[in-house]
């Protein structure tokens, strides 16, 4: 029985071949990551809530503490995907007025530009989204919303996935 349910695993994609270890040490760091951004952006700004740390964050965090040797959670595509994204949302917020076509806009235009500067990184889709529809306080942040919360974000989060992996490594390195 217990063979026939591994072998329905495999066959749908759901394969855990990775330890309880390595599956608990990530989600500690992207909690912690999460609430580091957080902390920050409530101690040094007025804003709160989705204007303080994008929704968005919590992919990116996903991406750069589950898969950190994958295509997505590297610099490029996480600072420049996102900066990009929020860019797009704010003008077509500002310019299209209509929100519906707005939001549809933000994000056709994100993949788009994503593509052309090779950068793309799915939680900058919902970079752009927030930005359209994020409601009166982000829609008051203006262009301010690339720097104050998107940039913040991706920064700390960054950095604190660097320093968490580089402790890991020497963590790593001495077990051996």
């Amino acid at each position: 029985m217990k063979k026939n349910v591994a072998r329905w695993f495999v066959m749908i994609g759901i394969q855990n071949t990775k330890s309880l270890n390595q599956q608990i040490i990530p989600a500690i760091g992207g909690a912690l990551s999460i609430f580091i951004v957080y902390f920050i952006s409530y101690k040094f700004t007025d804003l709160t809530g989705a204007s303080a740390i994008l929704p968005s964050m919590g992919a990116a965090t996903v991406l750069l503490f589950s898969a950190p040797k994958g295509q997505f959670p590297r610099p490029w595509p996480l600072f420049a995907g996102n900066l990009l994204s929020a860019i797009i949302g704010v003008c077509c917020y500002q310019w299209l007025g209509d929100i519906f076509i707005a939001a549809s806009c933000a994000v056709g235009l994100s993949i788009f530009a994503m593509l052309l500067c090779r950068c793309i990184h799915p939680p900058g889709g919902a970079t752009a989204l927030a930005a359209v529809v994020g409601g009166d306080v982000v829609h008051q942040l203006g262009f301010y919303y690339v720097i104050i919360p998107t940039f913040i974000n991706c920064l700390v989060i960054f950095s604190v996935a660097v320093v968490f992996h580089y402790l890991l490594d020497q963590y790593r390195a001495r077990a051996r």
